[in-house]
């Protein structure tokens, strides 16, 4: 069991006693053999030696060749890696015929996605992708205490224990100040976008509030 048998120059793939067919569109083996699926032969040998692929993962071919599928060669990649590689080494021929097949599709995607049946999927999908979904350890780039969260962070982005370290940092770093005059002395003071404040001080505060109680 788990050896695969070629036929007909590699037309057909036995594999478990299930037969596969070469697509030659594709380069992938896929199995009919039950009425309503169609199974490729590269994930049910990877399936076969480690169990069932989780969800938004991949089997790769190390060396490119589809049909080289003994386990060696196969690699379990998350779908977002797995496109980036592939993408990458599509030529610029290749690259400008998929954005216009995408480009056609996108009308009937956008319709599916907003339909019942897409908005349904998507429900279902995600509460299966955060359930599965183990926490990943992180310093927060403010406090520096370690955290754990089911978000996934690349390298390059700001990680945060809480949303008060979130905009504590900001306050920091000043990214939401910006400039106003201040309404009792007309001096231009900075101070960050989300206070309300309309004065530069306490003490212009507190004599424009005179001045309203005195105008009263």
């Amino acid at each position: 069991m788990g050896s695969i048998e070629y036929l007909m120059d590699g037309k057909i793939a036995i594999f478990n006693d299930h037969k596969y067919v070469r697509d030659d569109k594709t380069g992938y083996y896929l199995c009919h053999d039950t009425p309503g699926t169609g199974t490729r032969l590269h994930r049910d040998i990877w399936e076969h030696y480690n169990g069932a692929i989780p969800d938004g993962y991949s089997i790769h071919h190390k060396d490119h060749d589809k049909s080289n599928n003994e386990i060696d060669n196969l690699q379990i990649m998350e779908n977002s890696a797995h496109s980036k590689l592939h993408q990458a080494e599509l030529t610029d021929e290749q690259k400008r015929k998929q954005k216009e097949n995408m480009k056609k599709a996108l009308p009937y995607a956008c319709k599916w996605h907003k339909s019942e049946e897409g908005r349904e999927w998507h429900s279902k999908h995600a509460l299966k992708q955060w359930e599965n979904k183990e926490p990943i350890s992180y310093i927060c780039d403010n406090c520096g205490k370690e955290f754990q969260s089911t978000n996934s962070y690349s390298a390059h982005e700001n990680k945060f224990c809480s949303n008060a370290c979130k905009s504590a940092f900001r306050r920091k770093l000043g990214v939401d100040n910006e400039e106003r005059t201040c309404e009792y002395c007309g001096k231009t003071f900075v101070v960050g976008k989300y206070i309300k404040t309309k004065y530069c001080g306490r003490s212009c505060a507190a004599k424009a509030r005179w001045v309203a109680r005195k105008a009263i």
